[in-house]
């Protein structure tokens, strides 16, 4: 369980850090606004219910338009690149992570929980409790502790935005990763009856929902899921520097933990990584409104004019004009 209470831990300080030391540096009716950086704000406006549940066509869109746009191809070449590069390497992979995991008491016959009113949900081993946070129980979890956050003291517009985002990342992504499953039909490796898994593409709906490890594979929706969720707290929370590079490092432990288990293979990682990154972003970025004082177009401009002054001679009388041109 030390895993899962390092996870614990590092939230349990950084809601005490943002309850004690978070910027709030105004509080309108329907928009509060926090200074991140000495030149850069977010404001938000009052999270709705249904904003989590609205926005999931336009995530799906969005990732669709991300992927056809030029300027992102290169992020397409290097997960479909990636992907590629490593299948053939996917059964070394899993045979030797399968032997490291073994030392570590990390495989599959490890993936055990204890049943509480009938259901799974206490880990029986540091390879069940590392595999359980990746299932999106953890941003279940965080995203009810944002909510808690978000509703101590005065409304936290940023934290329960952050709490509306994380639902609406788990079932987008979701609807993503199954699709691909069921579109590609990948053996998982502990049901590979061949090097690399077999490929059934598009397998019926009854055979996919009857035997689902035959065909459930790629991509990973437990890693997908768990880059949307560090990506989006990182989005919102840009001033904790620490929150990407520890979820993200987490995220590779976990990886290692599956291919040990012979849940995926590696080359199940790189699309994944790509989808939670990019619906992650997305979903933060759309509720959030930024004004940088060091961006040039955000400065007020400087009003510039010239003078010119004239001197003239009317009925008899001298007089001085004078032409100001902004």
């Amino acid at each position: 369980m030390r895993f899962s209470k390092i996870v614990v831990l590092f939230f349990y300080g950084f809601a005490i850090q943002t309850l004690s030391a978070q910027q709030l540096d105004s509080v309108a009716v329907n928009r509060q606004v926090f200074q991140v950086s000495p030149e850069l704000t977010y404001s938000y406006k009052a999270p709705k219910m249904w904003d989590m549940f609205r926005f999931i066509p336009t995530d799906l869109y969005e990732l669709g338009k991300f992927t056809v746009q030029k300027e992102n191809l290169k992020w397409d070449g290097l997960a479909l690149g990636s992907t590629l590069v490593i299948l053939p390497y996917d059964q070394k992979l899993i045979d030797e992570s399968g032997k490291l995991g073994e030392q570590w008491g990390w495989t599959n016959e490890s993936l055990h929980y204890k049943r509480i009113l009938g259901l799974e949900v206490v880990p029986t081993s540091i390879s069940s409790a590392v595999y359980y946070i990746s299932n999106g129980n953890t941003t279940l979890l965080l995203s009810g502790f944002f909510y808690a956050v978000g509703k101590i003291g005065p409304d936290d517009y940023r934290a329960l935005n952050t709490s509306n985002e994380l639902i609406e990342a788990l079932i987008s992504v979701g609807i993503t990763t199954q699709t691909i499953k069921r579109m590609t039909g990948r053996q998982s490796p502990f049901a590979a009856t061949q090097d690399g898994g077999h490929w059934t593409p598009f397998p019926s709906f009854t055979a996919y929902s009857s035997d689902t490890p035959n065909y459930d594979a790629v991509p990973s929706g437990h890693m997908a899921t768990w880059f949307a969720t560090f990506t989006i707290i990182g989005e919102n929370y840009p001033e904790y520097k620490w929150i990407k590079p520890v979820g993200y490092g987490l995220g590779g432990v976990m990886a290692l933990n599956m291919m040990s288990g012979k849940v995926h293979w590696a080359s199940d990682y790189p699309i994944a990584i790509l989808i939670g990154c990019v619906m992650g972003k997305n979903i933060a970025q759309r509720r959030i409104v930024k004004t940088n004082s060091a961006d040039p177009l955000l400065k007020p401009k400087k009003t510039t004019f010239n003078t010119r002054y004239n001197f003239n001679r009317i009925l008899n009388t001298n007089v001085v004009g004078a032409t100001i041109t902004f």
